[in-house]
């Protein structure tokens, strides 16, 4: 029975296992370095460090555009037409390409002209590779062809060394640049070596494409884009407004809670992302099987509600074994946030799998944006007053906001049958 069991799901058994590795190499290996830098760096350049990490993120998010879920969803559905599949890879690599170099043209135009960024030039030059290595590596094509093995290793070793060597040269507060170069490095190394995957392995060709097709490529992983952007805008923006506000020690006290969420987060994201691949064909051939999509969420939702108590519960000790007993600041802020592993994880469920797949993503970046302005105008406002708390507070509103909205386009779509069952 288990043989048949995983015979029948092995693509998504073994996808799970690949994205779970994934998610250790993309926010566990980070995680166990934070500690280290802290330690070495102190909470000021820490903070300095990690505020031009999240900056080079947000390139990161732009580039990256919506074709992490539209290129997915797409490559899931033509997987087994090699002409197809073909230009839709070679198309969205070369808009990828022109994107890299359209960011790399704006950030040197704020290194240039913007105060901020003037002052750390050399550790943004340091860290292009962040954005450039990331946006590069096709997950979006990998994981619609539900083979994520080899590129998982690969990113895992390389980010496994990376670690590694920070340990080793990372050895005082002015090697903070060293830290972010060998970040870069890592990234760059992981892309390179995903090519040889795709070309060598998977027998995928470069088909030069038209400009319609990449056009058509753009515009549909538009809506994705605005809605993606909109979630990592004010999930990643505390960072960015703390540091203008306040200063970079603060910032070293909130960045730490705020990576420790998305790391808890982590676990349970190989569940959702491997099911997204799936329901989007499951969907395209019958569209009355979210009844299942329901299910699962509920069983879900639980383990999501878990996570929150346990993180909430023993903040204190996630704080001093994790991070140290100097950052006691930081404790309030992870306990407040842990409200963003439930209402998060549960906005990432049903918007992204649920209204993406649905049909409903438009309605869908209409509530992102409107719970991200909300977000950012707490946060301006309570992070004057209340600092790092303040942000924190300011991402729950933003997270809880949108699950009621989503929910509430649920059931004005009659989803959960409430319709069919007042009439019975």
């Amino acid at each position: 029975m288990c043989k048949n069991f995983y015979l029948r799901y092995k693509k998504l058994i073994e996808n799970f296992f690949s994205l779970s590795l994934l998610n250790v190499t993309n926010y566990i290996f980070p995680l166990l370095i934070i500690p280290y830098l802290t330690r070495v760096l102190g909470v000021e350049k820490y903070g300095t460090y990690i505020f031009a990490y999240s900056i080079l993120n947000y390139f990161n998010l732009f580039i990256q555009y919506g074709f992490l879920y539209s290129g997915t969803k797409k490559v899931s559905i033509i997987r087994d037409n090699a002409d197809s599949l073909n230009r839709v890879f070679s198309a969205i690599t070369v808009v990828r390409l022109v994107f890299n170099i359209i960011g790399i043209a704006v950030l040197l135009g704020c290194l240039f002209f913007i105060p901020i960024f003037k002052a750390e030039f050399s550790l943004y030059i340091l860290g292009v590779g962040i954005f450039v290595g990331q946006s590069l590596t096709p997950y979006w094509l990998l994981q619609g062809l539900e083979n994520m093995r080899y590129i998982t290793v690969i990113n895992f070793v390389a980010r496994a060394v990376s670690v590694i060597l920070i340990f080793i040269l990372v050895k005082s507060s002015s090697d903070y640049g060293l830290a972010m170069a060998i970040q870069s490095v890592s990234f760059l190394t992981g892309a390179i070596f995903s090519y040889f995957i795709i070309f060598c392995h998977l027998k995928i060709s470069f088909v030069w494409p038209s400009l319609k097709e990449m056009t058509t490529e753009v515009n549909e992983g538009f809506q994705i884009f605005l809605s993606t952007v909109g979630i990592n805008f004010y999930r990643d923006s505390n960072i960015l407004i703390l540091g203008m506000l306040t200063n970079y020690t603060i910032v070293g006290y909130y960045a730490p809670a705020e990576k420790l969420i998305k790391a808890v987060q982590s676990v349970t994201a190989p569940f959702v992302n491997t099911l997204y691949p799936y329901f989007s064909r499951k969907f395209s051939h019958d569209k009355n099987s979210h009844n299942v999509f329901f299910k699962i969420g509920k069983y879900y939702n639980m383990v999501l509600l878990l996570l929150s108590v346990i993180v909430f519960l023993f903040a204190k000790h996630i704080i001093e074994i994790m991070i140290g007993t100097n950052f006691s600041g930081s404790v309030l802020d992870l306990r407040i946030l842990s409200l963003v592993i439930l209402f998060g994880g549960m906005n990432f469920y049903y918007g992204i799998i649920g209204m993406v797949n649905f049909d409903l993503s438009g309605q869908f970046t209409k509530f992102v944006w409107i719970s991200g302005g909300i977000s950012v105008v707490f946060c301006l406002a309570l992070s004057l007053y209340f600092q790092d708390a303040g942000a924190a507070v300011s991402m729950v509103i933003a997270e809880a906001l949108l699950f009621c909205l989503i929910t509430r386009a649920f059931y004005k779509k009659d989803f959960f049958g409430l319709k069919e069952k007042r009439l019975s």
